[in-house]
C-alpha cells in the first residue's frame, strides 16, 4: 500500500469518525450547562482509539480493556466546530484514556457509580494521579440521554496516569460490590498481575 493510499484510508477513517461522532451530538437532548460533552461520547471516542490502535500493524498489546490514545471528549466546541470556514478543521486534541464499568443492583436495575464522585476522590484523581475522571449514567434523568450502559472515563496527557488511577477505582468498585451485593454484567476488570478467573487453578 502506498503512502498516497495510507493518508486517502486515514480521510476516510476520519470522516467515519466525524459521522459517528455528529450522531451522538444531534441526537443527545440539550444539555443545561452546553460546554458539556454528549455523555456517549467518551465511550464512543474510546471505542474509536482501540479501534484504530487495533488496526495499526504497530499495535503489540491487543489487551480488550487497555488504555489508548484517542480524541478527547472535552472541550465539545471541538466536535461541534470542526470546519473552521476556510477549509481548515480544527485539531483534536488527544489524550490517554480508559473507561469502567459500573455496577448494577440486580433488584432495582440501578446503577451505582455516585459514590467514585466524592469531593475527596475527585480531588485525588486530579492532584495524585492527575487525571480527569467522568462519572456518566448515575445522574437521575442523565441515564436517560445515554445511548450506552454507564460508565466511568479517565483521561490524562500520560498513559501511566490512566493506568494507575485505572487500579485506584477498580479497587473502590469492588470494595462498593461486596460491601452492597452489587456487580458488573462483565465481572471485575482483570488488572496487572492478577489472571481472568477461567486460568485461575
Amino acid at each position: 500500500m502506498s503512502g498516497h493510499d495510507v493518508r486517502n484510508l486515514g480521510r476516510l477513517r476520519r470522516a467515519l469518525e466525524d459521522s459517528l461522532v455528529d450522531y451522538i451530538i444531534e441526537n443527545t437532548p440539550e444539555q443545561e450547562d452546553s460546554a458539556n460533552p454528549p455523555p456517549s461520547l467518551g465511550r464512543l471516542l474510546y471505542s474509536l482509539g482501540l479501534s484504530a490502535a487495533n488496526a495499526s500493524p504497530k499495535t503489540k498489546d491487543h489487551t480488550p480493556d487497555r488504555s489508548v490514545l484517542a480524541r478527547s471528549h472535552f472541550p465539545i466546541y471541538l466536535h461541534t466546530r470542526r470546519d473552521t470556514g476556510n477549509g481548515v478543521n480544527l485539531v483534536t486534541k488527544k489524550v490517554w484514556m480508559n473507561v469502567i464499568e459500573l455496577p448494577q443492583d440486580s433488584n432495582t436495575n440501578e446503577y451505582h457509580g455516585r459514590f467514585l464522585a466524592s469531593r475527596s476522590f475527585m480531588n485525588y484523581y486530579k492532584n495524585h494521579f492527575h487525571c480527569r475522571v467522568d462519572i456518566y449514567g448515575v445522574w437521575g434523568d442523565g441515564q436517560e440521554s445515554l445511548m450506552c450502559a454507564p460508565y466511568v472515563l479517565i483521561t490524562s496527557d500520560e498513559k501511566i496516569n490512566v493506568d494507575k488511577c485505572i487500579q485506584y477505582i477498580e479497587h473502590r468498585i469492588r470494595e462498593h460490590e461486596e460491601k452492597f451485593g452489587v456487580s458488573r454484567a462483565g465481572g471485575r476488570r482483570v488488572l496487572r498481575g492478577e489472571q481472568p478467573k477461567h486460568m485461575e487453578t
